[in-house]
């Protein structure tokens, strides 16, 4: 521990490294891994953490919110031969962040900033925890936590057992899933996962034992038990950063639920007398950062496909397309609660008129045009085409625009139409040129400029529809009549 490490969280960042030390005694090593504060300059001159010789945490002062744990390793063995963890101060503010607006519902001691010293210690443990990881040559795992179910995230017994997340490696961060009185823990730590991979990287066997047949052995471990599982990929809905649990919907909607009594006292945390509002400000928008990352989860569910990485023999195929059903209730949810009108709670006048006079709008039509255009997204929808080929049973393109559509115009369902807010004129315009920009610009080998032409004349009639009906409401027919206006020259322009 160097030097230079604020004196208030040294005895953190020795617990940070000596976390993997239980690890290490499972894998067959005693003291392996020992935390020690450096020398003062007068106990000794010549102490320098830039000696290859000597593994440090250091501290930077810089104000990027960040860490990293690199090693030098030999290119010939792999044998890691030294590593320096390196904090940026301005990493406090990073877990700070997180924790308010993942924690600070369940956690009292993170509904007033600054967070107690103690608190910003644990933080700072769980960060250096994940970098010597690193250091020890671990990788990110991010399909460690969804092998924990929302009932075990609930647990205390459970969690004080094995932590919020199988990996620390993981991205997993802190458990948002949690509810005020669960008593369940909070914070990820050095985790069945890890425990696993280090036995399969570190152990040594004796001379005469068949080491790959013991491998290999350690290994099918993970056949019946997910938490032993290693996978990240583009598509996979089960190896996503920042998520937690095998249900990103229900994960989700507790999510929320905690973001909205978050949003009851963000006031209170952040603004002291005399002061401004930069720290409610900053605190707002890593609200909405909270929830454009919860809402990201369950918009992955659509057309994901999840991968599970087994040996030949152990399984019958590798890749498992999410079921038709589970991407039905993704898109249902994200229409109600991302695609919606958003929730008071999220808007509230006592927080947005303490920020600016006018921009509710604008960062409402942000936040859903961020799920909107992921579950546009061309590399979805051409996934979406293929397991469609590949599978009867599967969650159409055709369908998935259909439930779109309903979703997103539901008021003009009924006639006359119902009046339409500006969040969601906003959305339904939002729509209508995400869907023009695919067939201005068409891919050549793919069905989704096809999807797109038909959905935008499906939308256009609905709107002729509803026209007849929509004179006793001026802002509506005037939406209404513009949106016709750039579905026509869009299709126009295409033929």
């Amino acid at each position: 521990v160097a030097r230079e490490v604020p004196d208030f969280l040294k005895p953190y960042v020795k617990q940070g490294i000596e976390d993997w030390q239980p690890a290490f005694e499972a894998a067959g090593f005693s003291n392996a891994i020992i935390g020690k504060y450096a020398p003062s300059e007068e106990e000794d001159p010549d102490w320098d953490p830039e000696d290859a010789r000597i593994s440090s945490i250091r501290w930077l002062p810089a104000d990027i919110k960040n860490a990293f744990g690199p090693h030098v390793h030999d290119p010939r063995t792999g044998e890691i031969l030294e590593a320096d963890v390196r904090m940026y101060h301005n990493v406090m503010t990073l877990v700070r962040d997180w924790y308010f607006v993942q924690a600070g519902a369940v956690d009292e001691r993170a509904q007033k900033l600054p967070l107690p010293d103690d608190l910003m210690g644990e933080l700072v443990r769980f960060v250096v925890a994940h970098e010597v990881g690193h250091s020890l040559g671990f990788p990110h795992n991010f399909k460690a936590s969804n092998s924990y179910t929302v009932e075990q995230l609930r647990d205390p017994e459970w969690t004080r057992r094995n932590g919020t997340a199988p990996s620390i490696m993981d991205y997993a961060r802190f458990n948002y899933v949690a509810q005020p009185g669960d008593g369940a823990a909070l914070l990820p730590g050095v985790g069945p996962y890890d425990f696993f991979a280090t036995e399969w990287g570190y152990r040594q066997f004796a001379p005469d034992a068949d080491e790959k047949a013991e491998l290999e052995k350690l290994v099918k471990k993970q056949i019946d038990e997910p938490m032993y599982r290693f996978g990240g990929g583009f598509g996979d809905p089960s190896s996503q950063t920042e998520d937690l649990s095998s249900d990103a919907v229900e994960a989700t909607q507790l999510g929320l639920a905690n973001l909205r009594r978050i949003a009851g006292f963000i006031v209170e945390a952040t603004c002291n007398e005399g002061e401004d509002y930069d720290l409610l400000e900053n605190m707002y928008n890593e609200l909405w950062g909270q929830w454009n990352r919860e809402m990201g989860h369950v918009a992955n569910l659509v057309a994901g496909v999840e991968q599970v990485n087994l040996f030949y023999g152990d399984a019958e195929k590798r890749y498992f397309p999410v079921s038709s059903d589970r991407q039905r209730e993704a898109v249902a949810f994200l229409l109600e609660h991302a695609l919606g009108e958003p929730d008071p709670a999220m808007v509230s006048e006592n927080i947005v008129a303490r920020l600016s006079a006018t921009g509710v709008a604008d960062r409402v039509a942000a936040a859903q045009g961020r799920v909107l255009r992921s579950l546009l997204d061309a590399r979805r929808i051409d996934r979406m085409a293929e397991l469609a080929q590949r599978n009867e049973d599967s969650y159409s393109i055709s369908e998935f625009m259909g439930d779109l559509r309903d979703g997103i115009f539901r008021e003009l369902a009924q006639l006359p139409p119902a009046s339409v807010s500006l969040y969601r004129r906003n959305l339904q315009r939002a729509f209508v040129e995400a869907l023009a920009g695919v067939i201005e610009n068409p891919e050549p080998d793919s069905d989704y400029p096809a999807f797109a032409r038909a959905e935008l004349n499906s939308i256009r009639a609905m709107l002729a529809s509803a026209r007849q009906d929509d004179e006793s409401d001026a802002t509506l027919s005037v939406h209404l009549r513009d949106l016709t206006a750039r579905i026509t020259e869009a299709l126009d322009a295409d033929d």
